[in-house]
């Protein structure tokens, strides 16, 4: 039976140095499935803002048409059941503002929408304001 000669070089990992390299891509894979969980989450959450801001801007931009013929008036509710922003709720708020040192007034409209996060981190809202006539 020969001899084995100490030469030979055994090839491959130790297990040692597999489990380093199943840590480290454990750990990675970790921190880009969560890195994508926040993105999502701040997608949904910018999706809602804007879905929000152009409602608003829309209800605005109607009051300021009508403003000269039918006056709003303060008012809030739930938006109905086949809205796109459907259980949310807004409020419209018309206030008298004397502007240029009280010989002018004007009414000021605003109007606010506020939603619920879906995942339970706090409520949002978005108001803005446009202003009716002068006299």
């Amino acid at each position: 039976m020969p001899a084995r000669s100490p030469s030979k070089i055994q090839t491959g990992f130790t297990l040692l140095e597999v489990l380093v390299a199943f840590s480290l891509l454990s750990i990675l894979l970790t921190v880009i499935i969560q890195s994508q969980a926040e993105t999502a989450y701040f997608l949904e959450k910018t999706g809602k803002q804007q879905l929000v801001q152009r409602v608003v801007m829309n209800e605005l931009s109607i009051v300021e048409r009508s403003c000269a013929t039918t006056p709003p008036h303060s008012d809030q509710g739930t938006f109905w059941d086949d809205h796109i922003l459907a259980g949310d709720r807004w409020e419209r708020i018309a206030i008298k503002e004397d502007i240029f040192l009280g010989l002018i007034q004007t009414l000021r409209i605003s109007y606010r929408v506020s939603w619920k996060n879906p995942r339970g981190k706090g409520d949002h809202s978005f108001e803005s304001s446009v202003f009716c006539g002068g006299s």
